[in-house]
């Protein structure tokens, strides 16, 4: 059989037909490999393999800083810094590349070290590192460790101790209108996010927070960045600063005076707070207790000045009055009979009221009743003359018995014992501060009626948000006024019958306010305090709102506190003191907010000349204490403070010789650290700046010496 020719062209063709089988399915690999990222013959996950085994890529978030937040007279509240975290390794399989032990190696000396430092139990440091595992950490001992701290620790050259660097808020000042300002802390899911948890931090959270960046690199097999690896890169944007209307000389100097107060008085709980009272610039409040946010040890999350609900007793009676003049129904030379007023209430006597010492004073005028605080001249305003309906819209209008915001912080409502319908008995009681609640908020918004022509003025707090950027204003705060409650005429009336309560000899606390050096007007109140659900016999609130001065309030101001005693000298003290800062202060209005600011660096163990010349670079010159000593041994404000050119900056050194500098314009708080610092006893006599010493400028002081300082 004779054999079919193959055709020469056969090859050819069958070469081809394989390429376009194997071009298909090169093309089939393509697509299926961009749909599901794995190949058709082994399913392996290119991706995947990627990402592991080859060039991959690696995400790194870049931080945006947290705002600052300021004092009206610019100085630092809050500020973001570094902090550290200590961990301890104590496996023994825990080596350097050099096969050097990179773990605890004696455990007990290791302890002893780090107790001095940390402020720890040695005990419980060494029983810790007995433990089997890997690594320990010892609780907050050894969490948001400063950059002093990591350094002297790091100077013990200890195997082990090793630091994670994570993002903190310090706040200069410690506990310092704490429950306002609040705080910011770690996000629970990212130690280098911090996010506001109370007060300012958390209700401006939005302006301070800023936005992160982003950052992409390709890396190897190994993890490392490639050169020339950024695929992509977005700079985080700074947070933006917030300015509180808060004065940081009038704040340390009321926290100073409330220290003293709680000294003496002895209260459960105490607050008071001092507002511009044409603008509604709350300039200090003070709480007790109250905490330091860089520690977070606050008892409650509540603001007493806030929140606090409480029967305040007389400083209520000033509403009923005002009402009273305004609807033209009250004339306060008029006549009643003081001592006891009898309720009815369908011809059955209920309750009887009485003034404070039962038998009253006889037949006297309501203005009398006012500076005597009677409870029966009230009842006989609610019960002949008041128009229930017009007071009630007063209190309504006045913000009484209802909540509130303040820059987003809330205000307690307090409540209202009365229902409205008829002059029941809490109707009446309610009038002169007792079986209603208010907060001390709202009596130091209410008391600003009296400075502005019958219109109340709403407290703020923040007064401007500022880009840190571009310093333009992206929120600036306006004063608003309420609508006109009391007329002109009751308002004159009102400051005048005030001003007898402090003034005249037959007002309540006359003899603590007549000595003033500035003219304080106001109302005291006493009230009880319920425990388990009935008053109590010897626990009471006590209340001064008010004033000053006189003739045309500058300032209002409301001091509170709960005890066992009547006394109110202490108190008195508080305001007098704090009422005459914050005019002194309130009439300089030449001085600038200082913007231009330097971190304090940790001078610790430096030379006395690199101290002095770096701080001179900065604008600051700074005290030096002990003139013939070469190294520094401690410092005001310590490290990481944030400071100003006009800021008073100390420096201590091993030297012995130490001269006494002129303290005039000095704070408080300043003197004292001076006396801290030069192992001197600093005694103040007055309140606010001071102006005279006993010791003279220049004069060399020895150690333990007294020296004291008068301020006003």
């Amino acid at each position: 059989m004779k054999r079919k020719k193959r055709d020469p062209n056969y090859g050819i063709i069958a070469l081809k037909r394989i390429m376009a089988v194997v071009v298909v399915g090169l093309i089939a690999n393509i697509a299926y490999l961009c749909v599901t990222g794995k190949t058709i013959v082994s399913g392996e996950n290119i991706r995947d393999y990627n990402k592991t085994r080859g060039a991959g890529r690696i995400t790194k978030t870049e931080y945006a800083t947290r705002g600052t937040i300021y004092t009206s007279d610019g100085e630092v509240a809050a500020k973001d810094v570094k902090r550290y975290n200590l961990i301890t390794y104590i496996s023994p399989i825990r080596v350097t590349a050099k096969n050097e032990p990179a773990y605890v190696v004696d455990k007990r000396k290791t302890a002893k070290a780090l107790s001095k430092i940390l402020g720890a139990d040695e005990e419980y440091l060494y029983k810790k590192m007995q433990s089997k595992g890997y690594q320990v950490e010892f609780g907050n001992y050894s969490k948001n460790l400063s950059a002093v701290v990591k350094d002297k620790i790091e100077r013990l050259k200890l195997p082990g101790l090793e630091f994670k660097e994570v993002r903190s808020r310090n706040y200069t000042f410690g506990d310092f209108a704490s429950y306002e300002i609040g705080y910011a802390k770690s996000a629970k899911d990212d130690d280098k996010q911090l996010v506001g948890e109370l007060g300012i931090e958390k209700s401006y959270n939005n302006y301070l927070q800023g936005k992160n960046g982003k950052q992409i690199y390709l890396i190897d097999s190994k993890k490392n960045v490639l050169p020339g690896g950024e695929l992509y890169y977005k700079k985080s944007t700074p947070g933006n600063d917030v300015y509180l209307t808060i004065d940081s000389r009038i704040q340390t100097e009321l926290d100073s005076l409330m220290k003293e107060f709680i000294e003496k008085a002895k209260p459960d709980k105490a607050t008071c707070a001092i507002m511009e009272a044409k603008t509604g610039k709350i300039l200090a409040v003070s709480d007790y207790p109250s905490f330091d946010p860089n520690k977070r040890n606050m008892k409650n999350f509540n603001s007493i000045f806030l929140n606090d609900a409480y029967e305040c007793g007389s400083a209520f009676k000033v509403f009923v009055y005002a009402n009273a003049l305004t609807d033209k129904v009250l004339d306060i030379n008029d006549y009643y009979h003081s001592g006891v007023f009898t309720y009815r209430s369908a011809g059955k006597v209920i309750a009887q009221i009485h003034d404070v010492n039962r038998t009253g004073w006889g037949r006297i005028t309501y203005g009398e009743g006012l500076y005597r605080s009677s409870n029966v001249a009230i009842c006989n305003i609610l019960q002949s003359k008041t128009n229930m309906k017009s007071l009630i819209s007063d209190y309504d209008r006045l913000g009484f018995f209802k909540p509130s915001t303040v820059d987003g912080l809330t205000s307690g409502s307090g409540v209202k014992g009365y229902d409205g319908k008829s002059k029941s008995l809490e109707y009446y009681t309610t009038g002169f501060g007792q079986g209603s609640s208010v907060t001390p908020f709202q009596l130091l918004r209410g008391y600003s009626v009296f400075a502005n022509d019958g219109k109340y003025v709403e407290p703020y707090l923040v007064e401007k948000v500022v880009n840190p950027t571009n310093k333009k204003t992206i929120y600036s705060a306006k004063t608003t006024y309420s609508e006109k409650i009391y007329s002109t005429e009751a308002v004159k009336t009102m400051k005048y019958l005030m001003y007898g309560v402090t003034h005249n000899k037959a007002g309540t606390v006359h003899a603590h306010y007549k000595d003033s050096e500035v003219d304080i007007i106001g109302k005291s109140g006493t009230g009880q305090v319920a425990v388990n659900g009935s008053y109590s016999a010897s626990l009471h609130s006590h209340t001064f709102a008010g004033l000053a001065p006189y003739d045309d309030p500058e300032v209002v101001f409301v001091i509170t506190w709960q005890n066992t005693s009547n006394y109110t000298g202490d108190a008195a003290n508080v305001i007098k003191a704090i009422a005459k800062s914050a005019l002194n202060i309130h009439k300089d209005s030449s001085k600038k907010v200082k913007t231009n600011t330097y971190t304090m660096p940790n001078f610790t163990n430096q030379s006395v000349e690199y101290a002095n010349n770096m701080l001179k670079k900065n604008g600051v010159t700074p005290i030096i204490i002990g003139e013939d000593g070469k190294s520094v041994t401690n410092q005001y404000p310590e490290s990481q403070s944030t400071i100003t050119s006009s800021s008073r900056v100390m420096i201590a050194t091993d030297g012995n010789k130490i001269i006494m500098p002129s303290m005039e314009g000095w704070s408080r708080k300043e003197a004292e650290a001076f006396g801290a610092l030069s192992g001197v006893t600093i005694e103040t006599e007055g309140a606010g700046t001071i102006y005279k010493q006993d010791v003279e400028k220049g004069a060399e002081i020895k150690l333990n010496q007294k020296i004291k300082v008068y301020a006003k």
